[in-house]
């Protein structure tokens, strides 16, 4: 068998594997159905362990998702269904839109975990997640995308420094106040 046509298989069963439950974030309907482009300066693919394991520079991009990191690991199952995705950097970055009113997602963290299955992305160290102006930052931050809750923990050392500065390790959340209703207009006056 020809290492050209080995490739393009794996390339080609890869690819279906993940052609994708990543959409799965309530994001909008049409990314599910995106083609998926990744670029990256190296790639190495186990269809045995189902993994596969992009290095330098990673590009992920399905409609309006897209994720930068400087190594992104891919984890299929039997049926080569996607279990789950890993991007690390520093930092990873990930962005998308999602269906309703709720605009752009953008997250960064060291890591990035997206595990299908339970629908939640785990955000590592130095971590960040934004949506619709509200930012929620700590050590580790889990975000449900099916319910859209978010948990946040920041680090376990998290002392007053001498100068009474707030330490670095705990969560912070800013959150913006909801916007007023707008008042009906009167046509006939």
């Amino acid at each position: 068998m020809h290492l050209k046509s080995l490739f393009t298989r794996m390339s080609a069963a890869l690819l279906t594997c993940i052609s994708f439950n990543i959409a799965n974030v309530q994001s909008l309907e049409s990314d599910a159905n995106a083609a998926i482009t990744i670029q990256s300066d190296s790639a190495q693919f186990d269809r045995k362990s189902g993994t596969a394991l992009y290095v330098g520079n990673v590009i992920l991009e399905q409609g309006s998702l897209l994720i930068h990191a400087d190594q992104i690991t891919l984890f299929s199952d039997q049926e080569q269904r996607l279990k789950k995705a890993v991007a690390e950097g520093k930092p990873a970055r990930f962005q998308q839109l999602m269906d309703g009113d709720s605009g752009l997602t953008k997250a960064r963290g060291h890591n990035i975990t997206y595990l299908t299955q339970e629908n939640s992305i785990s955000l590592l160290k130095d971590a960040v997640l934004e949506q619709e102006g509200n930012s929620f930052s700590g050590n580790n931050i889990v975000y449900n995308t099916i319910d859209e809750s978010v948990s946040a923990k920041g680090q376990t050392n998290t002392k007053a420094a001498p100068d009474g500065e707030q330490p670095s390790g705990r969560i912070k959340m800013i959150i913006q106040p909801a916007k007023p209703a707008e008042s009906p207009k009167n046509e006939d006056a």
